[in-house]
């Protein structure tokens, strides 16, 4: 009997994962969209986004070899310091303050690049 429980709770569990790492990405998507879409284009549905010399998610995925790597640490990536804000990481002081800052945290990185990591696997 007990093992019977044992299984069925590691097949809830199971069952949970692609619902928790879907989440993750709508999460990202969100961010993403409210966030990087200031200057990115984010998703293929609003391709008229952003602005068009800045590279696509979907291109530099698409096209650079260290894709993720970029994402990883697109805050340290000119121009993101100046108005991207993270949580623990000490911002510019030489900066304009031109813009409305970005404030992000380790758990909305996780989330953007689970869904940038979800356009990987995309069909082109």
């Amino acid at each position: 009997m007990t093992r019977s429980w044992c299984i069925a709770g590691l097949m809830l569990f199971a069952a949970a994962l692609p619902a928790r790492a879907g989440a993750l990405e709508e999460r990202g998507l969100d961010l993403s969209r409210s966030d990087c879409g200031r200057c990115h284009v984010v998703e293929e549905a609003d391709r008229f986004s952003g602005i068009s010399s800045t590279a696509s998610f979907m291109m530099m995925v698409d096209y650079l070899p260290d894709w993720e790597k970029r994402f990883e640490t697109f805050f340290e990536r000119p121009p993101h310091p100046a108005h991207v804000r993270v949580e623990g990481v000490k911002p510019p002081t030489d900066g304009p303050a031109t813009m409305a800052p970005v404030e992000l945290d380790a758990d909305d990185i996780d989330a953007i690049l689970a869904y940038v990591r979800s356009l990987a696997g995309r069909k082109k």
